[in-house]
C-alpha cells in the first residue's frame, strides 16, 4: 500500500459520482455488479441513504472503497460495501467496518444491520468476525410461465402509500429492510389490493418489473388470498421477478404459483449495538 488511506463522508460526491465509484469498487465481486446514477439516486433514496453516515476511503487522491449507510431512527444498515481490488486481503475490511461500526455508536444506534451474498464467504467471515449475526436466508424469484390476463375487477389499483400504512399498523410484522414498508411506497411502482385484504407493490423501471411485496391482512391469512393474487400479478406481468429480499419460509408459496427460485441468495445478519 503506498499512500495513507483517509476516509470522507459520501456527501462530498452527486448519486451519479457515487454510483460510478461503487461500480469501480465492485469490480471482481462473487456477483457481476453494475448501477448507474439514476438507479442509484432511486434505489438508495428508498432506503433511505445517509449520505453523511456514508463513507469513500481514498487513497493518493482516489476512491478505493465505499460504504453505502441507510437509517431509520435509532437502526442503521450496511447496504453496500466494497473494496478495490488492489486494496482486499490486507485487513483494511476490518479496520473500515470498525470505523462504521464505531460511528454508529457514536451516534445512538441500537442495531446496525446487513445483508451478504451467501457464496461470499470472506465477507460473511468478516461481518461474523465483528459481531453480526445471521437472522434468516433471503432468496429470490422469477415467474417461469404466463397465460393471457383477463380483467375481472378482483384485482384494483390503489396508491403505494395505502399499503405501506396498512402495513405499518401490524405491530407483529418484521420484514427486510428491502420489503419494509418505508421503502415501498417510495420506489417507482404500482400497489395493488384483491378483496380488501390482500397487497402487492410492484417496482417498475425499464429493464424489469419486480414484486417487491406482498402482504394479506392477518384475518385474511390461510385462506388462499396470496396465491389468488400472486397468480393474477403473474399474468398481468409476464416474466415479473422478485427481488432477492424474500424470507425463505415464503419459497413454497412462490413455488407453487408457477415462480422458480434464483440461485442467487442472502443472508441478512443483525448487530446489536
Amino acid at each position: 500500500m503506498n499512500g495513507t488511506v483517509i476516509s470522507k463522508a459520501a456527501a462530498h460526491w452527486n448519486s451519479y459520482q457515487l454510483a460510478d465509484i461503487l461500480t469501480h469498487c465492485f469490480e471482481g465481486y462473487l456477483v457481476s455488479f453494475t448501477i448507474d446514477g439514476e438507479t442509484f439516486a432511486t434505489r438508495f433514496a428508498a432506503e433511505d441513504i445517509s449520505l453523511n453516515d456514508s463513507r469513500i476511503w481514498m487513497q493518493d487522491g482516489e476512491p478505493k472503497a465505499l460504504a453505502i449507510i441507510t437509517r431509520r431512527g435509532q437502526t442503521s444498515r450496511l447496504a453496500a460495501f466494497a473494496i478495490r481490488p488492489e486494496l482486499r486481503g490486507q485487513g483494511l475490511g476490518k479496520q473500515f467496518m470498525q470505523q462504521l461500526i464505531d460511528e454508529a455508536r457514536a451516534r445512538g444506534d441500537r442495531n446496525m444491520w446487513l445483508e451478504v451474498i451467501v457464496g461470499n464467504d470472506g465477507g460473511l467471515a468478516l461481518y461474523e468476525r465483528m459481531g453480526f449475526v445471521r437472522q434468516q436466508t433471503l432468496v429470490g424469484f422469477h415467474a417461469t410461465s404466463s397465460t393471457l390476463f383477463t380483467e375481472t375487477g378482483d384485482m384494483l389499483e390503489i396508491d403505494p402509500l395505502v399499503m405501506a400504512r396498512k402495513m405499518m399498523t401490524d405491530s407483529r410484522l418484521r420484514l427486510p429492510w428491502l420489503s419494509a414498508a418505508e421503502t415501498l411506497y417510495k420506489l417507482p411502482g404500482k400497489a395493488f389490493v384483491l378483496n380488501d385484504v390482500a397487497y402487492a407493490m410492484i417496482a417498475t423501471n425499464p429493464q424489469f418489473t419486480r414484486l417487491r411485496m406482498l402482504y394479506v391482512d392477518p384475518t385474511a391469512r390461510g385462506k388462499g388470498q396470496a396465491k389468488k393474487l400472486i397468480t393474477l400479478l403473474h399474468e398481468r406481468f409476464p416474466g415479473l421477478s422478485t427481488a432477492t429480499a424474500i424470507p425463505e419460509q415464503m419459497a413454497p408459496l412462490y413455488l407453487s404459483c408457477g415462480y422458480r427460485q434464483d440461485p442467487v441468495t442472502q443472508y441478512e445478519m443483525l448487530l446489536k449495538l
